[in-house]
């Protein structure tokens, strides 16, 4: 059954976002990830401090711990070497004044010194056992000097990490440096891929006449690993009314998403958002963006579905604007809006208002004119190079009629928008994640 507009009317991207969110439930089944493992992953939980970080007051430079009012301003200073403390190390007994520590940097700050002057300060004599301060330095130095004090960093009983964040290297580095070994995050989303149509075919075969080789599975396959889901790919799915139904239901009853490309426009061929609707529900279908104006949302029981067109930029831009923040809630964190630059134009366009719009884009910088943005020498949205050639894009708002050289326009680089970035290696990641081995 279809709850879609069947009007004209076009849904803007806000208010389809608006809509198609509402709806969506976050998981909330969670597992424990290893630290090793939790680089992706969601977490399910705030965590907090077990300790003061750092656990004790030591040295931020490689130097000597000393008591600042044994310094004089007027003439050198010499102090004698008692001992040292190392990271690792610390020196067990209490300095007295008149006295130095030799200390490296993480080392403990010995109890009694109140300052840590640099090695390269300092007058070194190793075989004497003493070192000696100009007047000069000693001036310059502070209470505290090169000492990072307990808890300065975090302090126990705080919040360390927020549930429902994505996991970022620095996180679990925090998570490690409190002794956690393991972290409670939510199971990783689950979604089928399929892509639909006669005349696709798989990359390594000779193409009949009209045929093409088919590229969405692979760019959303790729997507989709970068936010760490389960991926399993349905293939290509030919336009045959029985086979879509079936694979729809068969993959909607043990997957959380299902990601379609093709099958959602007006064509005969078009199978796909009919199909859902006789399975479950259709909430939403085109919208008034430019790539991609066919898109469907929908669900069959606790599946969501989402149609993506068969375009190639298509699926991309409606993948990365659309898909990803759905994506994103299903997994149990909050989408927020992606990082836009406003840069100058380097290029004319002109446009009927009415859509929002992406063009293919790359950012130079101008030493008299900063940041531009250049766009792909065409618009189509079957160019495939132009997101090779390209490193973000520029969106114009629905009300937008054109595009001078030197107007301010928003950049939307890929790197905000999860696209770039370091990958485990595909095996190692499809062991992982239980990747189904692309198939025709």
């Amino acid at each position: 059954m279809s709850h879609c507009d069947s009007s004209d009317r076009l849904l803007t991207l806000r208010q389809a976002l608006a809509t198609a969110l509402k709806l969506i439930h976050p998981l909330c089944e969670t597992e424990t990830a290893p630290l090793a493992t939790a680089d992706g992953r969601v977490l399910a939980a705030d965590v907090f401090a077990r300790l003061d970080s750092p656990p004790h007051d030591n040295s931020a430079m490689d130097g000597f711990a000393l008591y600042l009012a044994d310094l004089s301003v007027h003439q050198p200073t010499r102090l004698p070497v008692i001992g040292q403390a190392l990271a690792g190390h610390p020196y067990a007994n209490p300095v007295p004044p008149g006295a130095a520590v030799r200390i490296t940097t993480g080392g403990w700050t010995p109890t009694g010194p109140d300052a840590v002057i640099m090695q390269e300060q300092c007058q070194i004599a190793p075989d004497q056992g003493w070192i000696e301060i100009e007047p000069a330095v000693a001036a310059k130095l502070k209470l505290g000097e090169n000492i990072r004090r307990r808890g300065e960093d975090v302090l126990a009983g705080t919040m360390l990490l927020s549930g429902g964040v994505r996991l970022r290297p620095q996180d679990v580095a925090l998570a490690a440096g409190q002794g956690i070994a393991a972290l409670e995050v939510i199971r990783r989303l689950r979604v089928a891929v399929a892509s639909t149509g006669d005349e696709l075919y798989e990359p390594g075969v000779e193409l009949p006449p009209g045929a093409i080789y088919e590229s969405n599975r692979h760019v959303l396959i790729g997507l989709l690993r970068r936010l760490g889901c389960a991926v399993t790919d349905l293939g290509i799915l030919r336009d045959d009314r029985g086979i879509i139904l079936a694979a729809l239901r068969e993959a909607a009853a043990t997957h959380d998403v299902l990601l379609t490309s093709g099958g959602v426009s007006v064509g005969t061929a078009d199978l796909v958002k009919d199909m859902v609707a006789e399975l479950g529900t259709v909430d939403l279908w085109r919208l008034a963006i430019k790539p991609g104006k066919p898109v469907t949302f929908g669900r069959i029981g606790d599946c969501l579905t989402i149609g993506l067109p068969g375009n190639p930029v298509s699926v991309m831009v409606t993948f990365l604007m659309f898909a990803r923040p759905l994506l994103l809630k299903r997994m149990g964190v909050e989408p927020v809006e992606p990082v836009r630059w406003r840069v100058s134009a380097d290029f004319a366009f002109r446009r009927k208002p009415g859509r929002r719009e992406w063009l293919r884009a790359r950012l130079r910088f101008d030493p008299e004119r900063g940041p531009l943005a250049g766009v792909y020498h065409t618009h189509s949205s079957g160019a495939l190079s132009s997101l090779v050639w390209a490193d973000g894009l520029v969106e114009l708002p629905e009300e937008c009629a054109g595009v001078a050289p030197g107007d301010p326009v928003d950049y939307l680089p890929f790197s905000g928008l999860g696209v770039d970035g370091d990958l485990m290696k595909a095996d190692e990641l499809d062991q992982e994640l239980g990747i189904d081995a692309l198939h025709g």
